[in-house]
């Protein structure tokens, strides 16, 4: 049984690409090709914002841990699942991320559009919230339809997850983030996804760079107790950069 926990789920797809699987082809770890888009071109050093104390260090820049903190252990880590920057069709898509141990805490969750360099607009985040949750160690889900947020098509936002060490003193709050995009499908690709299956479309969202609707699938899969699957998602997350995550 996976170690995902879903909180709610939708997914959409994507554009560019497309590749055919028979249903009854074997699947292995090595048959999924993650092809980065192409107006991203620095993609596997594309920006992110993680938190100093992250979990690699527990020196004095953390201050005093408090709360839920106090129990972490010395290498804990929180990370968001996506190469720095990732696409998606869905309008309201999951967001994946991975913690290193279980806990029972308060998690602060931010999703905000990404102003153009030079703009002096401010827009209000869609997502700005305090959860309690109580997670196992291994990757989590949220999804947008639980938090009524909707992404615009071809705009940018970045999203945080934060471990609330202190919430008087944010600066040693332990948090991860990364950045998605929704982008619009072709008619070719909305037609060949139309005639997939359901353990065909991780495939064709990872070659047509796809990023966050490629590990849903593969998540939602898995969680069915198709564990076949998770050596193909441990590929993808490798490909992407995130081979040490705790899965």
């Amino acid at each position: 049984m996976s170690n995902t926990k879903f909180i709610s789920l939708t997914l959409g797809l994507a554009a560019g690409i497309s590749i055919s699987i028979a249903a009854s082809q074997p699947i292995q770890a090595a048959d999924i090709v993650y092809n980065p888009p192409s107006d991203i071109t620095e993609w596997k050093n594309a920006n992110r914002s993680r938190g100093v104390s992250r979990g690699v260090s527990r020196g004095p820049s953390r201050g005093v841990s408090r709360g839920a903190c106090k129990s972490i252990s010395k290498d804990f880590s929180l990370r968001v699942l996506v190469p720095g920057i990732g696409n998606t069709i869905s309008e309201q898509p999951t967001l994946y991320w991975s913690i290193s141990q279980a806990l029972s805490a308060q998690f602060e969750l931010t999703l905000k559009p990404i102003m153009p360099p030079g703009s002096f607009d401010f827009p209000e985040p869609l997502i700005d919230k305090t959860l309690h949750l109580s997670v196992n160690k291994g990757i989590q889900a949220l999804s947008l339809v639980q938090h009524n947020a909707k992404l615009d098509i071809n705009t940018q936002y970045e999203w945080s997850i934060s471990l609330v060490c202190d919430s008087e003193n944010p600066s040693i709050n332990i948090f991860d983030s990364g950045t998605i995009k929704r982008v619009e499908p072709s008619n070719f690709l909305n037609g060949r996804i139309k005639g997939a299956n359901e353990r065909q479309l991780p495939y064709i969202y990872a070659e047509n760079g796809v990023w966050y609707d490629a590990l849903d699938t593969l998540s939602r899969l898995i969680q069915k107790d198709d564990n076949s699957l998770s050596t193909v998602r441990a590929s993808l997350l490798k490909q992407g950069g995130l081979s040490d995550v705790d899965i």
